[in-house]
């Protein structure tokens, strides 16, 4: 059974090994180099507790983490929130993706967001799908923005309203 548990301080070093997962060996995370592990508290522990992270479990183990966090750090669109969520190679593909954005989708609107926004490298097709599928409409793509593996990288943008 999945389970959803907010993110705390013992769930950082959990959490970095499968966002260096990433990191090293795709273009979901734009970043080149691994985080430590002020980096990941500095990603997903705020100050604000409507930007909230939480880890998703199974069967006792973190198999990801997803957020809720600043999109733009401006007071006028603080009603928007960047949605992300990672999980670990072995746990994709199985629907825990759209069990989590459906579960984040609800923590926004308790803490009274109006829009989220995803940013999705357009590599990531399984993303792009699930989102889609989930009601999130294509905004924009910039073109060849990140440079990574030695290619250049599209970014999507699609968001919700809720």
């Amino acid at each position: 059974m999945i389970e959803f548990k907010p993110l705390e301080e013992k769930h950082l070093e959990d959490v970095r090994s499968i966002y260096n997962d990433y990191v090293a060996h795709t273009t979901v995370s734009f970043d080149l180099d691994a985080a430590s592990l002020d980096k990941m508290r500095e990603l997903t522990l705020h100050d604000d507790p409507r930007f909230c992270s939480f880890v998703i479990m199974y069967e006792g183990y973190i198999i990801g983490y997803m957020m809720l966090s600043p999109f733009i750090k401006k007071h006028s669109c603080s009603r928007t929130a960047e949605i992300t969520i990672y999980l670990n190679s072995q746990h994709k593909a199985r629907g825990i993706g759209s069990q989590a954005l459906r579960f984040l989708e609800e923590q926004a609107v308790e803490f009274g967001f109006h829009t989220l926004i995803a940013v999705i490298c357009t590599e990531n097709e399984s993303s792009m799908h699930m989102f889609q599928k989930q009601g999130y409409t294509l905004k924009g793509i910039l073109e060849q923005v990140a440079y990574k593996f030695d290619r250049y990288l599209d970014v999507a943008y699609v968001s919700k309203l809720l």
